[in-house]
């Protein structure tokens, strides 16, 4: 298939998704954006700043859109409101999250965060679980964190040994408190991903796997075909053996994503 077949079918899918007019402006959008992210990280700070409690919160992740740039998580509202109100009882001070792709989950993260906390992203730029966000998006996710808070954006392989240890001296010896795996969906991809950053979270500190239900349809997603749970459902099952675990599972979906939660 030729490039340009390739453009041609994707452009006709989208207008059949979101209609002409839609298509259009997302088009002519797309190529401003590198010069309005900075502005929209502006508005998204502003707003951010007024906006508490979960829910709010999500009302806000999912809905904003500055001057075409969103930060919409390709998630289950329900299952991150559940792992959201969770992590508010008890705030984490040093977080990381693996695979942070639109910044959907990284900003509310951080924003139930302690306000000193530390968070750290490592997400891959290119492959075929990569692609999370080019540079020119870092400005809108600085603005993810609380002025009093410290984030660090790695755009690197998670499972190199040089990003574990960059990880680790970021952290300069203090462990996490909560480490959410959402990065290369492999059976190695993520048995890697939480073999070797699972070491750096305490005693009773939470390690959240995301997509752990059964793989499912491009078209039971509305035609998201970027979406793949992939082998993280066969490994969620070893891994959680013997081992203080439970499921954020929305009902809803039919099984669709699904959010485990390990206790260490």
């Amino acid at each position: 298939m030729t490039t340009a077949t390739t453009a041609i079918r994707r452009a006709s899918r989208g207008i059949e998704r979101y209609g002409l007019a839609a298509f259009t402006k997302e088009v002519a959008l797309r190529g401003a954006r590198p010069a309005l992210t900075p502005l929209a990280a502006v508005r998204l700070r502003r707003v951010a700043d007024r906006t508490h409690g979960v829910e709010a919160l999500l009302d806000l992740t999912f809905g904003f859109d500055a001057l075409g740039v969103r930060i919409a998580p390709l998630q289950s509202r329900h299952e991150l409101s559940l792992l959201l109100h969770e992590l508010e009882q008890q705030p984490p001070r040093r977080m990381l999250e693996i695979g942070t792709a639109n910044g959907g989950s990284l900003f509310p993260f951080a924003r139930v965060a302690a306000p000193d906390a530390h968070i750290i992203s490592v997400d891959l730029p290119h492959g075929r679980f990569g692609g999370g966000y080019p540079r020119y998006k870092v400005p809108l996710y600085r603005a993810f964190a609380r002025r009093s808070q410290r984030l660090d954006l790695i755009r690197a392989d998670s499972h190199a040994p040089e990003t574990v240890a960059r990880v680790r001296e970021l952290l300069g010896g203090e462990p996490l408190d909560f480490l959410f795996i959402d990065g290369d969906h492999t059976y190695d991809g993520v048995k890697a991903d939480f073999e070797s950053y699972s070491q750096l979270v305490r005693p009773g500190g939470l390690v959240g796997f995301h997509d752990i239900s059964a793989p499912v349809s491009a078209e039971r997603l509305d035609g998201a075909d970027v979406f793949q749970s992939g082998d993280v459902p066969r490994y969620w099952q070893e891994v959680r053996a013997g081992r203080d675990a439970r499921e954020l599972v929305d009902p809803s979906l039919g099984g669709c994503f699904g959010i485990g939660i390990l206790r260490l």
